[in-house]
C-alpha cells in the first residue's frame, strides 16, 4: 500500500514537473522575437526622437501636397517610421499629423517595423492579460487595387515562434480599425487575411480625390506616389 502511495506521489510530481517545464517553454517560445525587433528596440533614444521628427515633417509635407491638385510623392524609412512609432506612441505632440496612440490598440506595446523588396513586417509586443506579454509579428504584403484602395495581405503571422491563426489576428486587426474609426473594410486573397484602406476626399468641400498610383518597396524604404485630382 506504502509503495503504491509512493508511486503515485512520484507519478504526480513528475507530471506537475513536466506541466510546468512544458509552461515555461511554451511562454519563452510565445515571448521569442526577431532579430530586427531586438535591434530596433535598443535604438539611441536622442536619434529615435530626430527620426521620428523627421517622419512627422514628412508626413505633414505629405498631407500638404495631397491635398492641392497636382501631383505627390514621398518616401519614408524604416529608421524614421520606428523612430515615429517609439516617440509619438507615448508623448504628445502639437506639430503631428496624428498621434500614434489614437490608432494603435492598447493592448499593442513599442511596435516596430522592417521593410524590405517583399513585404513589411510588423512586430509588437502583445498583452494578452493571462499570459502576459508576448510578442506578435506579421509579414504583409502592400498593394494597390483598382479601386483605388491600400491593401494589406497578411502573409504569416506569428505569436513568438509559434504559428498565430490568421483568422484570429483578423478579428483582432478588425476590432482595433473599429475602435480607431478607420475607414477599412476587411477581405480574404486565397485564405490570406487583407484589409482594405479607402482614401478619403479632401479639399474644403470634398471635391478632390487621392489617386495613388504607386506604393513601392526596397531594403529599408517606403516610396509612395499619386496625384490628386478634382471630381
Amino acid at each position: 500500500m506504502r509503495k503504491s502511495l509512493k508511486i503515485a506521489i512520484a507519478s504526480l510530481a513528475v507530471v506537475l514537473l513536466l506541466t510546468v517545464l512544458a509552461m515555461a517553454i511554451l511562454l519563452r517560445a510565445l515571448r521569442q522575437a526577431p532579430d530586427f525587433y531586438q535591434a530596433a528596440l535598443k535604438g539611441d533614444p536622442t536619434t529615435q526622437k530626430t527620426l521620428g521628427r523627421e517622419m512627422e515633417m514628412r508626413s505633414v509635407e505629405l498631407a500638404s501636397h495631397a491635398q492641392v491638385a497636382g501631383r505627390w510623392q514621398q518616401t519614408f524609412t524604416a529608421e524614421q517610421i520606428n523612430g515615429w512609432l517609439a516617440v509619438s506612441q507615448f508623448e504628445a505632440t502639437n506639430d503631428a499629423t496624428f498621434e500614434a496612440r489614437g490608432w494603435i490598440p492598447e493592448a499593442v506595446v513599442e511596435p516596430r517595423v522592417a521593410i524590405n523588396s517583399e513585404g513589411i513586417t510588423l512586430a509588437c509586443r502583445f498583452n494578452t492579460g493571462i499570459a502576459g506579454q508576448v510578442v506578435l509579428w506579421l509579414q504583409i504584403e502592400p498593394f494597390l487595387t483598382e479601386q483605388n484602395e491600400i491593401g494589406l495581405r497578411i502573409r504569416k503571422a506569428r505569436v513568438g515562434a509559434l504559428p498565430a491563426p490568421l483568422d484570429l489576428v483578423l478579428d483582432r486587426i478588425s476590432e482595433a480599425l473599429a475602435q480607431a474609426e478607420c475607414p477599412a473594410r476587411t477581405s480574404q486573397v486565397d485564405g490570406d487575411p487583407v484589409v482594405l484602406f479607402s482614401l478619403p476626399s479632401v479639399g474644403k468641400h470634398g471635391e478632390l480625390t487621392i489617386h495613388l498610383d504607386t506604393l513601392r518597396l526596397s531594403e529599408g524604404k517606403l516610396e509612395i506616389a499619386g496625384t490628386t485630382k478634382r471630381r
